[in-house]
């Protein structure tokens, strides 16, 4: 095939490609639960919370020093309309699954429908957590 008729074959696929992308990441939203992704919603300090964990200052510390910590557990089951509140003391920032806690940030999620989320977590001695919401 020479280099023309490969440019030419180029500019009539990319538009195909264009338009699949676009009607396949067009059939579900962010209230799509088939997919199994969470819909969560931000939730006030002054709420109640199924699940309240605090990162004290020196975690990381702690960690480069070779000492195993478990704030979160490897694995959590909470229910639609449940909240979480991760408050991080440290001076360092923490990923717990799919969440970052920077450095004395507080997290606050409800989580609106079920799902499951995974992801590596710097505050467990595993490196994974889990957080598995049930209707």
């Amino acid at each position: 095939m020479s280099s023309r008729a490969r440019l030419v074959a180029l500019l009539l696929l990319v538009p195909i490609v264009v338009v699949a992308g676009f009607l396949l990441g067009s059939r579900g939203g962010d209230d799509d639960t088939s997919s199994g992704a969470i819909v969560v919603s931000d939730v006030g300090d002054d709420d109640t919370f199924a699940e309240d964990f605090v990162i004290p200052a020196g975690t990381a510390d702690r960690i480069a020093a070779g000492e195993e910590v478990e704030i979160v557990p490897q694995e959590l089951v909470m229910h639609v309309g449940d909240s979480i509140r991760i408050v991080n003391e440290d001076d360092v920032g923490h990923v717990v699954g799919v969440f970052y806690v920077g450095a004395g940030e507080t997290l606050t999620q409800r989580f609106d429908t079920p799902g499951e989320l995974s992801g590596e977590c710097s505050v467990h001695p595993s490196g994974s957590f889990t957080l598995r919401v049930e209707a």
